[in-house]
């Protein structure tokens, strides 16, 4: 009887991986093939042969790729700077003034962060949660390690003063500018990656490791050089620009995520995602230089034009992480408390600036919104997203 059933079973098994479509065996074969390291150790690998390591984060609000982040910074190889997309370069001081300062109480260190959230950026609020998160972990990381090794964080993005924003019309030259492509936050980023950089290079040069965080394609480092237009192949985006200025120091990493602009849309027709999930692997890091997955076709963003035959994913990034399944991940909005009693005038006059409405209107048609802000909540992929993750995995098993 244990023969019959050890023999069922070894039938049962062929038939599975038979009945996976060919195009998906090289890739289980490599997950298989050895053991990878995590994701967390995969970061820290690159900084050995690497100054700069560029991560191309999934969308901001998802906090789990930031708990992995986190635990990077926490480990004492690493030592370096954090670099990134979100926030304005002009906070930079009191950013780092914040998490260098180790005497402030904990109801100092809530009002600080707070401080901070309100100028970050060039909306009402940044009102992800996971910038809230990575400086809150940086400044207890910093409480325990000497002022040498102490971390600083330097914003990229353009430059913006709210008290410098005087009506509707001079916010919305502001912001349109931004949006049309006449200021180019590609390469102002990069140029402020550079000034950066060079600046905490020459304050410690023991700490010269740069971990940069740019969302989606603003993380690619080689774009091809016949898009968008041959005739302007200058710089397209961020990471571009530091590749091009530090091109044997510097390392990208792609984070599992979906194609951009297609919600619940998986890479390659969800091949990859169902790699992984027969394969059983999670939280790893691998070059993708020679790799089946390094291999296949980029389609994570559209460029323009017929570029599928010609872009393979190890022509835009360097390496891969896989860390959860996309159906895991766990996206968190609102700041608790960001525009407590004493700060709401403040709250509606910023927003009848964008908004182009008087105050009392603001008021009346935003309160529900001030609360949402005010507000932490915690939430996941719609059932419907799911159902259309599990239909491109499942194409890849039968």
């Amino acid at each position: 009887m244990r023969i019959f059933f050890g023999v069922f079973f070894l039938l049962i098994s062929s038939f599975s991986v038979c009945a996976q479509k060919a195009e998906i065996k090289p890739f289980i074969s490599f997950l298989k093939s050895k053991e990878f390291s995590t994701a967390k150790d995969y970061i820290l690998e690159k900084f050995k042969s690497n100054d700069i390591v560029i991560l191309s984060e999934r969308e901001h609000r998802d906090i789990t790729q930031y708990e992995f982040i986190v635990e990077v910074l926490k480990d004492e190889n690493f030592k370096g700077n954090i670099y990134t997309e979100v926030g304005c370069n002009n906070n930079y001081k009191v950013i780092n003034q914040f998490l260098l300062n180790d005497k402030l109480s904990e109801n100092d260190v809530e009002n600080e962060l707070l401080n901070i959230y309100r100028d970050l950026d060039y909306e009402i609020v940044w009102g992800k949660y996971n910038f809230y998160f990575l400086l809150s972990s940086i400044f207890e990381i910093n409480k325990t390690r000497n002022p040498k090794d102490k971390i600083l964080l330097f914003p990229l993005d353009v430059s913006f003063h709210w008290n410098e924003i005087s009506c509707h019309s001079h916010y919305s030259f502001f912001y349109e500018s931004i949006e049309n492509g006449t200021i180019d936050r590609n390469v102002i980023m990069g140029k402020n990656f550079i000034k950066f950089y060079e600046f905490a290079e020459r304050r410690n040069s023991d700490r010269n490791k740069a971990l940069v965080i740019l969302n989606t394609y603003h993380g690619y480092s080689n774009i091809p050089e016949f898009l968008p237009l041959p005739s302007q192949p200058e710089i397209y985006s961020t990471a571009q620009y530091i590749y091009k200025t530090y091109p044997s120091t510097t390392f990208n990493i792609y984070i599992n995520y979906f194609k951009q602009a297609a919600n619940g849309t998986l890479t390659n027709n969800g091949l990859f995602d169902a790699a992984f999930e027969i394969s059983k692997k999670d939280n790893l890091g691998f070059d993708l230089k020679n790799t089946p997955f390094g291999n296949a076709t980029f389609d994570l963003y559209n460029f323009g034009g017929d570029y599928e035959k010609n872009i393979k994913f190890d022509y835009i990034f360097n390496g891969m992480i896989y860390y959860k399944s996309i159906k895991e991940l766990r996206f968190v909005n609102g700041i608790p408390n960001i525009y407590p009693k004493e700060f709401e005038n403040q709250f509606f006059e910023r927003l009848s600036i964008i908004e182009g409405t008087s105050i009392d209107e603001t008021i009346k048609n935003n309160e529900e919104f001030l609360n949402e802000v005010n507000t932490k909540k915690t939430f996941y992929l719609e059932d419907s997203i799911i159902k259309k993750i599990d239909e491109q995995i499942n194409l890849w098993k039968n």
